[in-house]
């Protein structure tokens, strides 16, 4: 079968920093992750194509080569991955729909012919082989959070290259932690799961193989959410730098209690990690303590950072304002801080 895997478009935000882009002679920031994975999941056989809308249009003729088409995006995405299942609607091509919105509001995406709701891993090998004999079912539903041992290498050669700012690989999903504004826990679980440390290596290995040279992001939810996988995984990624001497560092998201762990900070270093980016959220307690970020209490937020700083990871921080404890000097008390 002939598969046309299709990222929609972005609205302009602040996260796409599409003002920056032309600075740094690429056409979007990071690469879509979750569409090559499910290419990587789909049977050898079949026949791959990427359109990523954020990199160029979606052509008539490229819905007319298409067998099947893939779409996955996000809420912030709406707007385009409709208007993609209604051009696979008209051009009579069969469409199939996940991600985190197909998976949250799954009744809001009626023109998709076949919609996945959940991880991938375990549902994309039976619903190729059902599309293959005609008799694939409107619905496909995670019955259980897959094993990420079953997760392939990304298929990166179908990706534009010189396109993206960043590359990125996932280790784990899940985060230990309860936020109440996040979504992380009800999407993926609050046991993190991960990948064994040579599958990693081997998504690296194919990153480097494609000729990229910058930084690869970690997606992880919190990288250090399962703290001994993580040491493990350091140690094997140090040890594949060093025999390749690979021109990559890395960048990913994790808790502030990784202060905590200057010996994990250290294997980061090591293996190449030069950025994290950190929840601070706010210093102000009763706001943490609303929203249930209570790793976040009981010790000195800006030590932490100077701390992280001292040891060699520069800290991009996630702020918010307006929780219901906040009243006009937060913002004094978050210019301070």
């Amino acid at each position: 079968m002939r598969c046309l895997l299709v990222n929609p478009a972005y609205p302009e935000t602040y996260w796409s920093l599409a003002h920056m882009l032309p600075l740094v002679r690429r056409h979007w920031l990071v690469a879509p992750l979750p569409l090559i994975t499910v290419a990587g999941l789909l049977p050898a056989h079949w026949e791959c194509r990427l359109v990523d809308l954020c990199v160029r249009p979606l052509e008539d003729a490229d819905l007319a080569w298409a067998d099947v088409v893939f779409v996955s995006g996000m809420l912030v995405q709406r707007a385009s991955l409709e208007e993609v299942l209604r051009r696979c609607r008209r051009a009579g091509v069969r469409s199939v729909v996940g991600g985190p919105f197909a998976t949250a509001r799954p009744e809001q995406l009626g023109d998709a012919d076949h919609r996945v709701l959940g991880e991938a891993e375990e549902l994309i090998p039976e619903l190729a082989a059902d599309l293959e004999a005609s008799r694939a079912r409107p619905l496909y539903r995670e019955a259980r959070k897959p094993d990420l041992r079953l997760s392939p290498v990304p298929r990166y050669d179908l990706l534009e290259p010189g396109a993206y700012h960043y590359l990125a690989v996932q280790f784990s999903r899940g985060c230990p932690f309860q936020c109440e504004f996040c979504d992380i826990i009800t999407l993926y679980g609050r046991v993190p799961r991960t990948k064994q440390p040579a599958q990693v290596v081997a998504e690296l290995e194919a990153i480097r193989a494609s000729g990229f040279e910058g930084r690869v992001m970690f997606v992880d939810d919190n990288f250090i959410g399962h703290k001994k996988a993580v040491r493990e995984l350091l140690s094997e990624v140090a040890a594949w730098r060093r025999r390749t001497g690979a021109q990559l560092d890395f960048f990913t998201e994790a808790s502030i209690d990784l202060a905590d762990h200057p010996e994990l900070v250290r294997a980061m270093t090591d293996a190449g990690f030069a950025v994290v980016f950190v929840g601070i959220e706010t210093p102000r307690a009763e706001s943490l303590r609303e929203t249930r970020k209570l790793q976040n209490l009981h010790r000195s937020l800006a030590e932490q950072v100077r701390s992280l700083r001292r040891q060699g990871l520069d800290v991009w921080a996630g702020l918010i304002v307006g929780f219901d404890h906040d009243d006009a000097d937060v913002f004094d008390e978050m210019i301070d801080f």
